[in-house]
């Protein structure tokens, strides 16, 4: 059966096989982040191994490994099997082939073990703080059959010629998009942003890849210096964009006069493996993922739980992937839904999320101390379920006076809660909690809270 064409029945099979594996015998026994987060919940490796299992863990995210914002804590998540612990963990035809190698030769053993456990190659993560995702070749391997698929669900072939606009940066999305080109046979060119002109002089590109937040910008310049821009079929805009960017790159073709099909693709972050948009679909159907490969869910993002309503937070757990280890890991990235039901435009039946907005709950905000990005899941979790407050808001804005972005906390007390003592509280809880001081500690006397359309039920902007 083809990886995206499966039954509801053998897709259910296929995850309740892989969660098994990768928490059994890889993540629980390997891991020491994993495995003292287990012990502390009172859990064990089999107890959370099944789809039912899984959805009860806890979600968790970049604050939870590197609480003290010190990225080294990520080092935890990283798989470490040594030889003894190989066999416990490695899938039966690479066991076979490393014991027979054993035999043969007793030292090859070890280069058997370390090919397919040791991370051979690091790419950033993070967005209120950066830290290392390590991957093994078999991780890579991953990446790249992901992204033959990939090819397939935007419509690419090996004929396509792609230039991307993409910064030479050490992260996913960029190593991504060459394992995906690589696996799927098409030639790739990354000469970095200053350099795309000349390239797109040199070759008849089909495919132009371009950042989602300087997509339209980008466009325009390649316009004005004259590159030839005629023989691009296909736009990819790197990142989930959102809809006024798509909407503002769509505005510069135009002007430009062409008419590309325009596509997203999207790393979620800490993940390793690229999501697209179907080309039947033109980019209505949301970003389609591998069911064989990661467990896609979605979470209260002010909680973490299962359960509300509204925009949710995209969690996800990697299957089959040997480096740093991602269970119910929170992206920061927030959804409509995440749908099993079949595309209805190319009729896949993979999952799909939609209305992905990329990074909303750690936006980048320019404080009076400075820009820096703010995670508004630990803003949240300072407020929740306290027995002081009996409600809250976060409102982001503007300052009149000087044009700062500020984060106000405004508080409806609990009753027979001291306000004053609950607001100094609050403060200093929301800074051990994000790193930074609200703005301003608002008292709600009369119980009544600012209401509006925002990031999330409570977080306002």
């Amino acid at each position: 059966t083809s990886w995206d064409t499966r039954t509801p029945k053998q897709l259910g099979a296929a995850r309740e096989a892989g969660v098994r594996r990768q928490v059994v015998d890889a993540v629980g026994p390997f891991s020491p982040f994993w495995r003292a987060r287990l012990t502390a919940l009172g859990r064990t490796p089999a107890s959370v191994a099944s789809l039912a299992g899984i959805a009860e863990l806890p979600a968790v995210g970049e604050r939870d490994v590197c609480p003290d914002g010190d990225p080294a804590g990520a080092a935890a998540l990283v798989l470490q099997a040594g030889e003894a612990g190989y066999a416990l963990h490695a899938d039966g035809p690479s066991l076979r082939k490393a014991l027979g190698r054993r035999l043969a030769a007793p030292g090859s053993y070890r280069a058997v073990v370390e090919a397919d456990t040791r991370p051979t190659s690091y790419v950033w993560a993070g967005q209120a703080l950066r830290f290392p995702v390590a991957s093994t070749r078999s991780d890579l391997d991953i990446v790249a059959r992901a992204g033959a698929r990939l090819w397939q669900v935007l419509g690419l072939t090996l004929a396509d010629v792609v230039i991307s606009a993409l910064p030479a940066e050490s992260t996913a999305l960029v190593q991504g998009l060459s394992l995906a080109a690589l696996g799927a046979g098409s030639p790739l060119l990354a000469p970095g942003p200053d350099e795309v002109a000349a390239a797109l002089g040199l070759v008849a590109a089909t495919v132009l890849v371009l950042s989602a937040e300087r997509a339209a910008e980008t466009l325009q310049d390649l316009d004005d210096a004259g590159a030839p821009l005629t023989s691009v079929t296909t736009v990819l805009l790197a990142g989930a964009p959102y809809d006024e960017e798509r909407a503002a790159l769509v505005e510069a073709l135009q002007a430009a006069g062409l008419s590309p099909v325009v596509l997203a693709i999207h790393v979620p972050d800490g993940h390793r493996l690229l999501w697209g948009e179907c080309r039947q679909s033109a980019g209505a159907t949301g970003l389609h993922t591998y069911p064989d490969l990661e467990l896609v869910q979605a979470v209260d993002p002010e909680t973490g739980e299962d359960g509300g309503s509204g925009v949710r937070e995209v969690v996800l757990t990697q299957l089959g992937m040997f480096g740093s280890a991602l269970l119910r890991w929170r992206t920061g990235d927030l959804a409509d839904a995440v749908t099993d039901a079949p595309c209805p435009s190319c009729q896949r039946t993979v999952p799909r999320v939609v209305g992905v907005r990329r990074g909303a709950l750690v936006p980048e905000l320019n404080l009076r101390g400075g820009a820096r990005s703010v995670d508004l899941r630990a803003v949240a979790s300072a407020l929740s379920g306290r027995p002081d407050v009996a409600d809250w808001r976060v409102v982001l804005g503007r300052s009149a006076r000087d044009g700062a972005d500020e984060l106000l906390v405004h508080l409806a007390v609990a009753p027979g809660a001291d306000g004053s003592d609950v607001a100094v509280a609050v403060a200093r809880d929301v800074r051990l909690a994000a790193g930074l001081l609200p703005t301003q500690v608002v008292l709600a006397d009369d119980g009544r809270l600012p209401i509006g359309a925002g990031v999330t039920r409570r977080v306002l902007g």
